[in-house]
């Protein structure tokens, strides 16, 4: 006996995808054990870090410069009025 199965790798994906994406949404019903959900939870929070670690240089730049502006725009007039005082 010989069986021969054809599948499309592209709709093998999508069903791949969608099925976790499903998983995700429907965590509570979807019957994820509790080590696993704390798995996947502690796979996100790795990559999370990874890449902010990888970004750092430019988050740096962008929380400098938006301090910055709010120097700017808040305490400055905050600090001439109670001067004027």
């Amino acid at each position: 006996m010989k069986l021969e199965i054809n599948i499309n790798e592209e709709e093998l994906k999508d069903l791949a995808f969608k099925k976790v994406i499903d998983s995700f949404l429907f965590e509570n019903y979807s019957g994820i054990k509790k080590e696993e959900r704390i798995g996947i939870r502690y796979g996100i929070e790795k990559a999370i870090k990874e890449y902010i670690y990888s970004k750092k240089d430019e988050i740096i730049e962008r929380v400098v410069e938006r301090a910055s502006v709010e120097i700017v725009k808040k305490a400055l007039p905050k600090l001439l009025n109670s001067l004027h005082k």
